[in-house]
């Protein structure tokens, strides 16, 4: 009964999207007083559920909305300074053939970003992208979530595997080998689903040999550094990889380097920034979402743009997704809610104490449960991380299914409230919010599966 009632937010939250088609926001704030109703029942203290609340709505605006709203202000001031248009013309110049620019943006950019800085800036700033060249929003939004759930492990400097490591007092160096070679297969399929997403079964009929080439541009040195390095720079390195590999075996007609450079300015920036941060000890980083806004403004004076126009332009941005903002600030104080009356913790009881020793099979579900509930790969290491670790009978056991909840945790993210509401925001379609859920479902159902089955045969074979 407990596990039924701990359900119910999560189903409203479904629900309200999927079924009743309502807007982000009016479906999250829904799940939320459901959450709130049946922590009551839970006999969870009043004072507990608004400090948890309020706690998962600081969150949503610091660092997470800060970081999203200083993403799509940088996207917003190329725009402005016409150098959008300047960047248009570089990629089409690469390749006039959609399939290939939706690889180099999402699958090498994207998860470039990932490994810089996360907090939904891969999903944010290629979708703009895209959109900015000519992609259909809809077929945008659901490239960069699709292809988002790979990198969520190294994501942010390597930060949800180096907590999943202190969370299980698994080693860190065996545990981002092992979170890797367990991806590999997810990870593979990846730049497959993304041509198809954008131009289907044709697409991957016709350019799978491109497809093949981006997945090894990214796969041999994200393994390689995630086995010798570390969790801090596969995404980095691998992403940089496509990137380079894939500019190489493109056109390159008329290219001017100068304008491009001028033109991708406040985006180098973000990455000189982010990266210079990624350098410094833990202690002294700052937030993410300070260092991309200190860059997009000075890419906005380099690319001309006075300060006064640059403030107008900011406060445009924050007032456009407000609403963005209101729904991942109300799913993260919903999952806050949850966690402060014990619900989440029922869930996962309630998956061990169903499956018994098949558990391998839905380890992986439990990670993108919490990937679906918080947005977050970090977050939900903390949640699950030792309880799946503790499900393990042996050392190779606890560092699979620790591997297999950050791997979900990135599944789960493919149909996230907040992951979604980013891409719709930057994509001009806010409010189609439960449109773009209805169809990334089947990709996240059938990725999931593969995952889960991945798990499973690690398991009997006793990596």
């Amino acid at each position: 009964m407990q596990a039924f009632l701990s359900f119910l937010p999560i189903a409203a939250l479904i629900a309200a999207l999927v079924a009743f088609k309502l807007p982000a926001w009016k479906a999250a704030l829904a799940a939320l007083a459901v959450g709130v109703v049946i922590a009551a029942g839970m006999s969870c203290p009043a004072s507990t559920m608004a400090s948890a609340a309020l706690g998962g709505a600081k969150t949503g605006l610091f660092p997470i909305g800060l970081v999203i709203v200083a993403a799509l202000f940088t996207y917003a001031v190329t725009v402005e300074s016409g150098a959008m248009e300047e960047i248009k013309r570089g990629l089409t110049s690469l390749s006039p053939d959609r399939r290939f620019l939706a690889l180099v943006v999402v699958w090498g950019f994207g998860n470039f970003m990932e490994g810089m800085a996360g907090f939904g800036t891969a999903v944010a700033i290629p979708c703009a992208i895209l959109v900015g060249i000519g992609f259909d929003p809809m077929r945008a939004v659901l490239c960069c979530l699709v292809a988002n759930t790979t990198p969520t492990a190294f994501g942010s400097v390597g930060v949800p595997t180096a907590v999943l490591a202190g969370e299980t007092d698994l080693a860190l160096p065996r545990l981002s080998q092992t979170v890797a070679l367990l991806q590999l297969v997810v990870t593979a399929i990846s730049p497959f689903l993304v041509v198809f997403i954008a131009d289907g079964f044709r697409g991957v009929r016709e350019k799978w040999r491109l497809a093949l080439l981006a997945d090894v541009a990214f796969i041999v040195p994200w393994l390689v550094v995630a086995a010798t390095c570390g969790c801090e720079l596969p995404d980095v390195v691998g992403g940089l990889s496509v990137m380079l590999v894939m500019a190489f075996a493109g056109e390159r007609r008329g290219i001017d380097l100068r304008r491009q450079a001028w033109a991708w300015l406040p985006f180098g920036l973000v990455v000189a920034v982010l990266g210079a941060s990624a350098a410094l000890p833990p202690r002294f980083r700052l937030s993410p979402g300070l260092l991309v806004l200190a860059a997009g403004f000075a890419g906005g004076l380099c690319q001309r743009l006075g300060p006064a126009r640059l403030a107008r332009l900011f406060a445009q941005t924050c007032r456009r997704y407000s609403l963005a903002l209101t729904t991942i600030c109300a799913v993260l104080a919903l999952a806050k809610v949850m966690g402060a009356a014990g619900m989440t913790e029922n869930l996962a009881d309630a998956v061990v104490a169903a499956t018994g020793s098949a558990y391998a099979a839905v380890s992986g579900a439990v990670g993108a449960l919490g990937g679906f509930v918080t947005g977050s790969g970090t977050s939900t290491n903390v949640l699950f991380g030792s309880l799946q670790a503790s499900v393990g009978t042996g050392a190779s056991e606890k560092l699979v299914f620790a591997s297999a909840n950050v791997m979900g945790a990135g599944i789960g993210k493919m149909i996230c409230p907040q992951s979604i509401v980013f891409g719709c925001a930057t994509a001009g379609i806010a409010g189609r919010e439960s449109e773009v859920m209805k169809r990334a479902l089947p990709y996240f159902a059938a990725v999931l599966a593969l995952a889960c089955a991945v798990t499973s045969v690690a398991s009997l074979c006793g990596y």
